[in-house]
């Protein structure tokens, strides 16, 4: 007995076009809701100057202002506090022994005294024909991203009797501390 062919197989498909309307509406209303909410976000942005990568050919004029004297002041932030130290010395604190300026007593890094400090510094060295624009700021690992911000607001300006000065405005971030 013989079974009749499967109609299946012989059943044309008639071309459905397809309905962009609906994605068409979407994108109408997507596109001009993304575009004014972006205008409202604001982005912060640090201004500061990394290190440069080795090699490429060095201009003369580059070199003979490397070989000048440089103050090279460096902050090394540490988890026991900042150490201060420049191309002449290290700055301790006299009475410990240990970093320039140690943490408070809760714990939390003294960006006051930091600020101080520098600019105590900064007064020594403002007659000197080093170059006392540039600071160079290193940190530990562990030393979380809003206390290097920090450390480098206070390294840049101070306000003495809502006067404002210019400390150190060339931040320079160098790598961590091993």
């Amino acid at each position: 007995m013989a079974y009749k062919p499967s109609q299946r197989r012989h059943l044309e498909t008639e071309q459905v076009e397809l309905n962009l309307f609906p994605v068409m509406n979407m994108m109408v209303v997507l596109i001009p809701l993304l575009l004014s909410t972006t205008q409202f976000v604001k982005y912060g942005v640090i201004e500061l100057n990394l290190p440069r990568a080795a090699g490429g050919p060095v201009s003369q004029t580059l070199m003979d202002k490397e070989a000048q004297p440089g103050l090279d002041l460096t902050i090394s932030i540490t988890s026991r506090g900042f150490y201060l130290s420049s191309s002449q010395a290290v700055l301790r604190d006299p009475a410990t022994g240990g970093p320039t300026i140690g943490l408070l007593p809760d714990g939390r890094y003294d960006f006051d005294a930091l600020n101080r400090k520098l600019y105590e510094l900064k007064q020594r060295v403002v007659t000197s024909p080093m170059d006392t624009r540039k600071i160079i700021i290193q940190a530990e690992m562990n030393i979380d991203y809003q206390t290097l911000v920090s450390t480098m607001d206070a390294a840049r300006s101070i306000k003495v009797n809502n006067v404002g000065y210019e400390l150190f405005p060339e931040v320079v971030i160098s790598a961590g501390i091993l």
